[in-house]
């Protein structure tokens, strides 16, 4: 099984791949409210502007799976750099979505050690399940990770997730109870 970083010519394929595996993801179903044009939005936004820039997005060679990263520091964006992606935020999440979306993120990033990799977005195309590529994509930044003497950090909403990523050394460290009609988020941590 062939493991690469992915580039700029992966894009369309990776966001098709994400698109359709969150397309029933109870947090981001919520985030954009239910649409699944915002879905693709959204996954292409973190796909585009926050993981891939820092050649942190790992892939099969056959685009069947992909984990999306931030390295320390790669997730936390300097207030200029947040004006920039409010366009394309407002464009992914909708111009109503932005508060609930800044205080479900706000109560989700808090704790958070300052230096940690961060597992933004992670699929495996439906068929190609239970052949390892999950983890797989994941395991070059938990090497980085491990090397660096940082945690991994990620979150999910779908309860059925937990059990894979315990399977990779995650532990949930907190429950986050809905936020203005949103499901429960479990945030989860995989130490150095």
């Amino acid at each position: 099984m062939t493991i690469v970083r992915a580039g700029l010519g992966d894009r369309d394929a990776l966001v098709a791949l994400l698109a359709e595996a969150f397309a029933d993801d109870p947090f981001i179903g919520w985030l954009v409210g239910g649409d699944p044009r915002r879905v693709r939005r959204y996954v292409r936004l973190v796909l585009e502007r926050l993981t891939l820039p820092h050649g942190t997005v790992w892939t099969d060679a056959n685009r069947r799976s992909v984990a999306c990263w931030a390295p320390p520091g790669g997730w936390d964006l300097a207030l200029g750099d947040q004006l920039r992606l409010l366009p394309a935020l407002t464009r992914a999440l909708g111009f109503g979505r932005l508060g609930p979306a800044a205080r479900a993120s706000a109560r989700i990033e808090v704790g958070r050690p300052e230096r940690h990799w961060y597992l933004a977005l992670v699929a495996t195309a439906p068929e190609a399940r239970g052949q390892g590529l999950g983890r797989a994509v994941m395991a070059p930044a938990l090497a980085e990770a491990a090397a660096e003497g940082v945690p991994a950090l990620l979150e999910t909403s779908a309860p059925a997730n937990l059990a894979f990523y315990r399977s990779q050394g995650f532990a949930v460290t907190r429950e986050l109870p809905p936020e203005e009609g949103s499901p429960p988020v479990w945030s989860m941590r995989r130490r150095a």
